[in-house]
């Protein structure tokens, strides 16, 4: 049987810290059966660019080859996630008039979402189309799906998930090298956005924010799709270099205290987190130095709800999610008054695969499931497409 037509989904989650190759199947609804799980740490990124795009990309080869061994997998199509520093969100209202009045089918969304398509040229490549809200006849009322509805003209407001070229490039020649003839391109912001939150907290503007080990991205979202989209290198590792740089400990010493470390509580000044024969760390010091870096997270939140204040109300609910700050006790506490928001931790609840630190790559999963949905060659149908090259 060609490797194209068996059930293993098989996706590469690429975060700043981690390179996760995944082999799963869809058992029944929401039930998923993991083959293999193959997890490593490569050199990261910062700004957009990779550290060391050579190691990055053996190490990809290496999890993605461990997975598939491990899985016995023949699949040939592989789902690659990637990050909001390669991505980009647009979105833009788009309109279509029918040929007459009647119930609106597959082919007018999919003429609709492709109709503001005019990217070619440009540094990046649309990977994902979904929509934010749609509209018909120009009605006041707003829609999440109009497929069935009567009417003469549909509106929309669509978003468009951009990679960069030169990402796409990259991954497409490493995964032709490992035998993967279908190779498509998720968003890993959005496909947080569409999978971790129900279908009724994405009714509404939201706000969900993804702190990793060395980048953060911050997606202002709403129904299907991305309306901004933000990302600046600054992530968890780097509150665990601050300790190890201010207390002069070793960096393993400094993350273990990071993990350790309760914002909620006030430590005597001779309490130790963590130690050793050599070197300690007192744990009202290294709250300071937390809070200190959660500090300058918060403002660099302030300037981006400060840039998008007309489309964000104010009201509108924040998730945290991500291995960076998500984890650690007291963090959304501190990080929600100083935005003065409410703040949610936001995590997957896929079985074996609870955690913040597990979001990007549940996401990527069960995107991918739905995408997988299609005939080979045929559009996919529905809300959102699957970036293929």
């Amino acid at each position: 049987m060609s490797g194209l037509f068996t059930k293993d989904i098989v996706v590469l989650d690429v975060t700043s810290r981690l390179l996760s190759a995944i082999v799963g199947v869809k058992k029944a609804q929401s039930v998923f059966g993991i083959k293999s799980v193959v997890e490593k740490e490569h050199p990261g990124y910062c700004n957009g660019e990779w550290f060391d795009e050579t190691a990055t990309l053996r190490t990809a080869k290496s999890v993605l080859s461990e997975a598939m061994k491990n899985a016995a997998s023949r699949s040939k199509r592989l789902f690659i996630g990637v990050p909001a520093e390669f991505t980009a969100a647009v979105s833009r209202e788009v309109s279509v008039r029918l040929d007459r009045k009647r119930r609106v089918v597959d082919d007018d969304i999919d003429f609709l979402l492709n109709k503001g398509n005019d990217f070619d040229g440009s540094d990046y490549t649309v990977i994902n189309t979904s929509a934010i809200y749609f509209a018909v006849d120009s009605e006041d009322g707003l829609y999440s799906d109009v497929r069935g509805m009567y009417a003469s003209g549909v509106e929309a407001c669509v978003s468009y998930m951009l990679a960069e070229n030169r990402f796409l490039s990259v991954f497409d020649k490493f995964a032709a090298e490992l035998g993967f003839t279908d190779v498509r391109y998720i968003s890993s912001s959005w496909a947080e956005c569409i999978s971790l939150l129900d279908e009724e907290q994405r009714e509404s503007v939201y706000m969900l924010v993804d702190v990793g080990y060395l980048s953060t991205s911050v997606s202002l979202a709403k129904g299907e799709g991305i309306l901004d989209l933000k990302s600046f290198s600054l992530g968890g590792g780097h509150i665990a270099a601050d300790i190890c740089d201010a207390l002069d400990v070793p960096y393993d010493m400094a993350l273990e205290a990071k993990k350790l470390v309760d914002l909620n509580l006030n430590y005597s000044e001779d309490e130790i987190l963590v130690g050793d024969e050599n070197s300690s760390v007192p744990a009202a010091f290294v709250c300071r130095i937390v809070k200190n870096r959660l500090d300058v997270f918060a403002d660099m939140l302030l300037r981006i709800l400060d840039g998008i204040k007309d489309e964000a109300p104010s009201y509108m609910p924040v998730y945290l999610t991500g291995e960076g700050i998500a984890p650690m006790r007291g963090a959304k506490k501190y990080l929600g008054e100083k935005l003065e928001k409410g703040m949610e931790i936001l995590t997957p609840k896929l079985p074996g695969f609870v955690r913040a630190d597990d979001s990007s790559k549940t996401a990527l999963l069960l995107v991918a499931d739905t995408l997988s949905k299609t005939s080979v060659g045929a559009k996919i149908k529905g809300l959102f497409f699957g970036g293929n090259r």
